[in-house]
């Protein structure tokens, strides 16, 4: 789990930041800034799969350090979350912000995107299982190329769907190993959580093999997909659409979840 940098730490955060907000002292704030900066960073890592294509980490992290800026002024203990948690959901929230202002996906990408997403759903209801490729083609009246080709398109804009659904599900919650994660958290919070942890991991196993891998590289091992088609010997295609679907198949499983 992430921690402070040793050189910044400091031993009562939570004091200064209380003196922080009653005095406006820019000498706290900096010194605040440098202990929880390594929020910023830890988010700037875990998110660059989906950052990288528009800006360095460096960047990002530049950017999730002004939003703990906006973190440390507005943040009140009263309402029941942790500083370290409140801070992460917002850079966090802010990272996808700046993702989708790039206007990065097409209008025709986000359309098809829908489609699929229709479709996929549609199918695996009436099947009782995983739509094939020419399924999910002769569903939407397309060829089963043009299917493997929407699905490499819309890999990134499935993700960030698949992050604010996670962010839906648990609305001021803090996923698992968050940094300051201690499990003092509320407790209908935490049974929330520990509620949704299993529905992600029994969606996680639902998976095949090949998804499995390539969701363990992209999210826990923090690859990128080019480094993850040279790893397992594809194209760089063939990895955006199985993470694709793998996205497909771990929203629908928790959005059924949260609509039961």
């Amino acid at each position: 789990m992430a921690e402070p940098d040793a050189k910044f730490r400091l031993e009562d955060p939570q004091e200064v930041l209380q003196n922080y907000q009653q005095t406006g002292d820019a000498e706290l704030r900096n010194q605040l800034i440098l202990h929880y900066s390594y929020i910023a960073k830890s988010v700037a890592v875990q998110m660059r799969g989906i950052t990288g294509n528009y800006a360095q980490v460096e960047d990002i992290v530049n950017e999730g350090i002004i939003t703990l800026m906006d973190c440390l002024d507005k943040y009140t203990p009263q309402k029941g979350m942790k500083f370290e948690n409140y801070a992460y959901m917002r850079i966090r929230n802010a990272n996808i912000d700046f993702v989708r202002k790039q206007d990065w996906v097409p209008r025709r990408v986000r359309r098809t995107a829908r489609e699929v997403s229709d479709a996929y759903n549609a199918l695996s209801t009436e099947l009782m299982r995983e739509p094939t490729n020419k399924e999910l083609a002769d569903y939407m009246g397309v060829d089963e190329g043009q299917i493997s080709k929407h699905l490499a398109e819309m890999n990134f804009g499935a993700v960030v769907s698949f992050e604010e659904l996670l962010q839906s599900a648990m609305p001021g919650a803090e996923p698992a190993g968050l940094p300051g994660d201690d499990g003092d958290s509320l407790p209908e919070r935490g049974l929330m959580q520990q509620e949704l942890r299993q529905q992600l991991i029994a969606a996680i196993d639902s998976l095949t093999e090949k998804e499995r891998t390539v969701v363990s590289l992209y999210y826990y091992e923090h690859l990128k997909l080019n480094e993850i088609a040279k790893i397992m010997g594809v194209s760089e295609s063939r990895i955006s659409q199985t993470h694709s679907k793998a996205i497909l198949k771990m929203k629908q499983r928790l959005t059924q979840y949260m609509h039961q």
